[in-house]
């Protein structure tokens, strides 16, 4: 039980805690920093799943059926934990940096295994509450249950993440066993896999409005459905509503004894399919080509992109929904505006339809935010930086070569994404101006944060690739601080901009200040950045 204990707090410490430069200890201002976009994150959630859990509730709470929300609320939060859970449990549990390590140690099969697990588990508890304390919350604050329902959902809220922690944990064990014997297949399966649930995610997003609706006026018979296709959520929900002990073990059941299972065959196959991943494609000799300092980086770093499935999925994510995007209106038209406003009141939505280039521009710019290769790009050197170092490469051409890998899928989308609108759209010249110059001003800008931030807050000490980049510091702040400008910008046009400058006027002005600012931002990574890179 200590060894367990020891691993698993090793675990959430290498997973949760930010350092600085060489181990040490961050500033309290760039604590506090980290603190509020984590609470801005999690506020953002709490206002869409508390808003989703009012309209439920107070549609359906005369109809008998306010269980529904809970049913809903804690469907989603399953959902939300197994996405952000499945394609992690391959280098969390199965290629993890330290494997190789922790199986010379006089360790069993099962205290490993269980490390692993439990240590995703409290992760999924934190994913879990986000969503289900505002959906919950306000079922209470509308229903008022009995004092019952209290301690039902404390049991029920620990032990529900274990069904899909276990689904997961599925999916990776089976992946792991056929990827260890098509190695070469196995970056070709995630990036398919992963797209293809995206897809997916992105599709019940956009349709979300249709669900509601449906949900509102056909209850009866999506309650049927919810008995019938899902019913650990069925008697989640039962349990607490009606206080139903019946449910309360059903709902347990389904979610302890997939569990228990999946920790089985962890125990039993964890020493075969973890030292399983380690075939090594054999050396071709080819003839060596001559290329400049910064190639060889933007070289290097596309090889690292493309055999790293979740860095691929999670830098290119915003190339492809750009792409998407401007799919979407070049065969929607102007009633794509329509689309973007049809919750909204029939003033608002009538003030939108004069305002195509202006959202087209905004979501671009919002794409453009999420391609950001730099942000883990230093940390994902690894161990393996002191090579790096010693090459004959100047730190500048480094930074170079890394940031050219972000504009390599920048320029690629915002032309394409240009392009489509343009030959679809009734737009003029202004407009597919601002529409190619604003993403990629905006994209530049944040590359450059992202490469900065990384110097100031890199990470070395992972265990898996996906804590860096999912979970470091640098990328939550390139991420969500990239979120903040993009609001600071909209807001500043609509409150103040547009009574002084025209759109145009203020798209030209905001290029020219994120130009700017590129500008200066380049001059501080080739100064301090370089400082802090010689220092690592």
């Amino acid at each position: 039980m200590r060894e367990l204990s020891l691993l698993i707090r090793l675990r959430l410490r290498g997973a949760l805690q930010i350092k600085g430069r060489r181990g040490k200890k961050i500033a309290g201002w760039k604590k506090v920093l980290f603190a509020l976009l984590m609470v801005y994150l999690v506020g953002v959630m709490a206002f869409l799943f508390g808003g989703m859990s009012y309209a439920l509730v107070s549609q359906l709470k005369d109809l008998g059926l306010s269980w529904l929300a809970l049913a809903l609320g804690a469907f989603l939060a399953a959902a939300l934990c197994f996405i952000l859970t499945v394609f992690s449990t391959q280098s969390q549990i199965f290629q993890a940096r330290d494997n190789d390590q922790l199986l010379s140690l006089p360790l069993t099969a099962g205290q490993i295994a269980a490390s692993r697990l439990l240590s995703m588990l409290a992760l999924e508890y934190l994913y879990n509450f986000v969503v289900m304390i505002p959906t919950v919350g306000v079922y209470c604050w509308l229903m008022r249950p009995g004092w019952v329902f209290y301690p039902m959902l404390l049991l029920l809220s620990l032990l529900l993440p274990l069904l899909p922690l276990s689904l997961a944990g599925a999916v990776g064990y089976l992946f792991a066993l056929v990827s260890s014997r098509f190695a070469r297949l196995k970056n070709l399966i995630v990036i398919l896999l992963s797209v293809g649930a995206f897809c997916l995610y992105f599709y019940f997003c956009m349709n979300l409005n249709q669900y509601m609706f449906l949900l509102l006026q056909r209850g009866e018979s999506l309650a049927g459905v919810f008995r019938k296709s899902l019913p650990p959520f069925y008697h989640f929900a039962a349990a607490l509503e009606q206080g139903a002990w019946g449910s309360f073990v059903i709902c347990a059941l389904w979610s302890v004894v997939p569990a228990a299972l999946l920790y089985f065959l962890l125990a039993k196959g964890f020493f075969r399919v973890g030292s399983a991943s380690g075939v090594k494609t054999p050396y071709k000799r080819r003839p060596l080509r001559e290329s400049s300092p910064w190639a060889a980086v933007l070289k290097k770093e596309a090889a690292r992109l493309v055999s790293m499935p979740t860095y691929l999925f999670n830098s290119s994510v915003g190339a492809f929904l750009m792409v998407i995007l401007a799919a979407m209106a070049a065969l929607k038209g102007e009633g794509v505006v329509s689309l973007m406003a049809m919750d909204l009141p029939a003033e608002a939505s009538a003030a939108l339809e004069g305002l195509l280039s202006q959202l087209l521009t905004a979501a671009l710019c919002f794409c453009s935010l999420m391609i950001c290769t730099t942000a883990p790009s230093v940390s994902l050197e690894g161990d393996k930086l002191w090579i790096m170092r010693s090459s004959p490469i100047a730190p500048r051409q480094v930074f170079a070569g890394k940031l050219a890998l972000d504009l390599a899928l920048l320029f690629p989308s915002v032309a394409v994404s240009a392009v489509i609108l343009s030959l679809s759209l009734p737009l003029r010249w202004a407009d597919i101006a601002c529409l190619t110059a604003a993403p990629l001003c905006f994209g530049l800008f944040m590359a450059l944060v992202g490469l900065y931030a990384n110097l100031c807050l890199p990470r070395f000490d992972y265990a898996s690739d996906t804590a860096v980049v999912k979970q470091s510091a640098s990328v939550m702040v390139s991420t969500l601080g990239g979120m903040g400008l993009l609001a600071l910008f909209i807001g500043g046009y609509l409150l103040l901009g547009r009574k002084f400058l025209s759109y145009y006027q203020f798209c030209g002005a905001s290029c020219l200040i994120l130009s700017a600012a590129c500008g200066l931002l380049w001059r501080l990574i080739c100064t301090d950045g370089v400082r802090r890179y010689e220092e690592f």
